[in-house]
């Protein structure tokens, strides 16, 4: 956010909350703060601390922290839903993941089933009971 959004988003919550002064020095305080997010993010947290928190006056520091919070919020929604596809994934070209170690080393899951097999039937033969 540049200086006269955030002069802007300080005017805003004046009207709403006389007790934020709406000042150059408070604008340069809040200016500092509110540097990494936008007017939206802002704006939208202004308001949830107004509605989760009636009565006590926004400070930049929180704003900041609540509007940091709810994009974390939304990216990790974001995330949850999308398919993540790795070279490594879709190496065979049909554009189906290979989600199981026994897709991605065919040759391994082979060698270590008949590993196990002869290590099966060594252990019967050695109890007597093959």
């Amino acid at each position: 956010m540049d200086l006269m959004e955030t002069t802007r988003l300080i005017i805003w919550v004046n009207q709403f909350d006389p007790f934020v002064q709406a000042n150059d020095a408070a604008a340069d305080i809040w200016q500092h703060s509110m540097g990494p997010i936008s007017y939206a993010e802002a704006e939208e947290s202004v308001v949830a601390h107004y509605r989760l928190n009636p009565g006590q006056q926004a400070q930049p520091g929180g704003i900041l922290k609540r509007a940091l919070n709810n994009r974390a919020s939304k990216e990790a929604g974001q995330r949850a839903i999308e398919v993540p596809q790795t070279r490594r994934e879709l190496e065979q070209g049909d554009g189906k993941l290979m989600r199981y170690w026994r897709q991605r080393n065919p040759d391994e899951w082979v060698r270590l089933m008949e590993q196990g097999k002869q290590d099966r039937r060594d252990d019967l033969d050695k109890r007597g009971l093959a």
